[in-house]
């Protein structure tokens, strides 16, 4: 989107009975807000912001700090209105993340940048959503790394699907086009030039879609045209001097690019027909994206079928077009493909996009309004250079290690590097940048043929690189260092190793967004990990994606920096990762107590499978971790463990927990005791607070449910709830430390036996039931823990 918020009071465009119609309304109405907490504040509390005076704050130092609102239950939340202290001389930037649950978060506005212009609220629009919870995160301001807001309302439902937008404009960068519209006088339809169209739309025939994310441009058949054309249009011309002059260029001076992103939603009736995308001389078109029914074509002058794109299009499908125009050549492109290439030279040429009807009254019925064809547009660029083909993505074949690297050195966005079967010593990749659409990609010919046996790979200050298919055996790490979007997918890893050796390692300041998937990582003997998720000194890596992966065999175990895979560590424990770590399946992971080891704030491990794997997954540092949706098989494999934590506000739910036979730090749940409370050492035990353990099941464990089996200061505020356990060795449930203030309630427990126990079982406490299948099964008098919950004690200092 070109923009994400334009003042409400805009000056209407009025053309006889036209106006400019909003695409979304203003903010919902503000929602209630029952409660308001934050991670840290410098005595200017969070209630400030919602006592209705923009001369209070809440103020709060420090990456990735953050206010919570809580609506009491679940709401629609459409916006946030912020004021920022001092908001109109430095900018703010933050992210705003929903949650049903308080735990879990999803971001529905990231790394957004306040105006720097005004003290008063700005609306942030997203996408209407149901939720409970409403959080701003803070990343500090262009001046420190403070964050502090004067005043937040949450809005309600605006019917939106994200964006503010009223204009056209607001969507697309329209500073070099007009637009010329099916409505007006026969043979003289409606122009809207600059400055006019910057606050201009038309419903239906052109105006933002109703999420904001692309432009809707109609045109029906019975829609007046030009005296040149026998069919209406709505449709873009492109300008120059910010929109001041035509745009007239020569195919054969320079070169000259547009790129459409688009979607064709509509067709008219009996002649199926709409030109999404042209490229016009002096006196007509030269070539077209056209599509005629489910066929889409690449048109070359009047020869309509030139070159097939594809004959099965369905309406609402968004692809790229693209047309290069140089050297007296048209080069069109689809999704990135090259299509065609037709030989033209001629001047006076021009872009246009947008719906271009191929049909009229005289061969489409009805004739009316509701009968036409429709084009979405998400995104257009046009560029002119003296030299160069943007549009030609490369593939560099290379067969040597030294044509490797020249590869590497040479990259640019769109290659594709092609490693023949053999081996290869590899290099750094430095300062290379693709992008989403063109990332630089460097893949083997034949997956697990081309093998990585010397050097070191290193990923540095790069974007949108992608590692796919290659095998590793190299002595060396590969790292990934102040980098995004970097990915390394269906790789084979099984280093060679010396002495103790990480496998892969994200590290550095501003790495973020980085994805390994789909790898298999094996044989892992000496210290380090498969997977490393660092950052700089001060804060981890973050939004990495880890899943799909399957490591094994890892081990002898030691007693430390062994874990499969490690997320953070503790010299940045307080700052937030927003790692996933999910879909992988863990086998014979036996290298390390801990075989996920998370050390940071914020993030997430779901739906992973660990098969008979010694230790257990640990948040052992930092705050907010989710744990969910996972398996632990141990197959009664010694040493096999489930779920540890430590620190505060961890949700643990719907994990399926079997045939584990560890206790204590390797029991199938371990909610720890603490040896530090709200202060102290980075590496400590950190006090668990408001832990919720809710919906898991529990089969033929050792140990099951085990409170505070370590250090000294046991649990605040725990929830254990809903949860099954059943066929336990040992006890179903089991309070080593007295927990303070902990919540039982809904949980099933029950070890059957064959005979009656030697004496009468207690009963279940409170918050379990003692329910058996079968009907006959008994539960044995060990089941139950000896002690129960004692009052809070007064809170620790900080």
């Amino acid at each position: 989107m070109k923009r994400t918020c334009r003042a409400l009071l805009v000056s209407t465009l009025a053309l006889g009975a036209m106006s400019a119609p909003e695409a979304l309304a203003a903010a919902g109405p503000p929602l209630p807000v029952t409660g308001v907490v934050a991670s840290a504040d410098d005595g200017n509390v969070p209630a400030n912001t919602l006592d209705g005076d923009l001369g209070t704050r809440w103020s709060a130092e420090g990456d990735g700090v953050w206010i919570r609102y809580d609506l009491g239950s679940s709401k629609t939340v459409g916006s946030v209105s912020l004021a920022w202290h001092q908001g109109d001389t430095r900018k703010q930037t933050f992210d705003v993340q929903l949650s049903d649950d308080g735990s879990s978060w999803r971001t529905v506005v990231a790394r957004q940048v306040s105006s720097g212009t005004t003290t008063q609220p700005e609306v942030h629009d997203f996408t209407d959503s149901a939720a409970r919870y409403l959080r701003v995160v803070g990343y500090g301001n262009t001046y420190n790394d403070w964050t502090s807001i004067t005043e937040t309302a949450v809005n309600g439902a605006d019917g939106g699907g994200g964006g503010t937008c009223r204009y056209p404009a607001d969507v697309l960068d329209l500073t070099n086009w007009y637009i010329g519209l099916p409505i007006g006088e026969e043979e003289s339809p409606t122009n809207v030039e600059q400055p006019e169209l910057d606050t201009y739309a038309i419903d239906p025939w052109f105006t933002p879609t109703p999420g904001c994310d692309a432009v809707q441009f109609r045109a029906a058949v019975d829609g007046v045209t030009t005296s040149g054309s026998s069919y209406p249009r709505s449709e873009l011309r492109e300008m120059t001097n910010s929109g001041s002059t035509k745009a007239s260029w020569s195919s054969t001076s320079g070169t000259h690019t547009m790129v459409v992103e688009q979607a064709i939603t509509a067709l008219p009736e009996d002649k199926p027909h709409v030109v999404a995308g042209q490229i016009h001389d002096g006196s007509d078109d030269v070539s077209v994206f056209r599509l005629e029914g489910d066929d889409l074509y690449v048109t070359n002058g009047d020869t309509s079928h030139h070159k097939l794109v594809t004959g099965n299009y369905v309406l609402g499908t968004r692809f790229q077009a693209k047309f290069v125009v140089g050297g007296g050549q048209i080069k069109a492109y689809y999704n990135g493909v090259l299509q065609t290439t037709i030989s033209k030279s001629f001047s006076g040429g021009y872009f246009k996009a947008g719906a271009y009807t191929q049909a009229n009254c005289g061969n489409s019925s009805p004739c009316g309004a509701d009968n036409y064809g429709q084009v979405e547009i998400y995104g257009l660029t046009v560029t002119h250079g003296s030299t160069g083909d943007p549009g030609a993505d490369r593939t560099v074949d290379v067969a040597t290690s030294a044509q490797l690297q020249s590869a590497f050195a040479n990259a640019q966005a769109g290659d594709r590097i092609v490693l023949a079967n053999g081996d290869y010593t590899i290099g750094k990749i430095s300062g290379k940048n693709g992008t989403a659409a063109k990332p630089i990609t460097v893949v083997a010919a034949n997956r697990g043929q081309a093998v990585i046996t010397g050097g070191q790979l290193e990923v540095a200050n790069s974007s949108h690189v992608t590692v796919d298919g290659l095998k590793w055996t190299t002595r060396d790490t590969l790292k990934v260092t102040s980098s995004n979007n970097v990915r390394l997918t269906r790789n084979h890893f099984r280093l060679t190793e010396e002495s103790s050796l990480k496998w892969v390692l994200v590290q550095g300041a501003n790495s973020h967004h980085n994805r390994v998937d789909h790898n298999l990582f094996e044989e892992k003997h000496q210290l380090g990990n498969f997977i490393t998720i660092d950052g700089s000194a001060t804060r981890q890596s973050q939004h990495d994606l880890i899943d799909h992966n399957h490591f094994r065999t890892i081990g002898p175990r030691a007693q430390n920096e062994m874990e499969a895979v490690r997320v953070g560590w503790s010299g940045i424990s307080q700052s937030s990762g927003f790692t996933t770590v999910e879909s992988n399946l863990f086998e014979n992971c036996d290298g390390d107590p801990e075989i996920i080891s998370v050390k940071s704030n914020d993030n997430t491990v779901r739906y992973n499978t660990f098969r008979t794997s010694q230790g257990t997954l640990s948040h052992r540092h930092g705050n907010r971790g989710a744990f969910y949706g996972n398996f632990f098989l141990g197959e009664g494999k010694a040493g096999t463990g489930g779920i540890r934590i430590y620190g505060q506000d961890h949700k643990v739910y719907n994990n399926h927990i079997e045939g584990l036979t560890g206790t204590g730090y390797d029991a199938a749940l371990q909610i720890d005791g603490g040896d530090v409370d709200t202060s102290g050492a980075l590496n400590a035990h950190w006090r668990v607070y408001r832990a919720t353990a809710v919906n898991n099941t529990f089969v033929g464990n050792a140990s099951n449910i085990e409170i505070g089996a370590n250090y000294t200061l046991p649990p605040v505020d725990s929830v254990i709830a809903n949860n099954v356990v059943v066929g336990s060795r040992g006890k179903l449930f089991n309070e080593v430390k007295t927990p303070v203030n902990a919540t039982y309630a809904g949980n099933i427990g029950c070890r059957p036996v064959r005979r009656p126990p030697a004496s009468p079982s207690p009963p279940a406490p409170s918050g379990w039931s003692t329910r058996c299948s079968p009907p006959t099964g008994r539960c044995t008098g060990s089941a139950w823990p000896a002690r129960r919950s004692t009052p809070r004690p007064p809170a620790t200092p900080s």
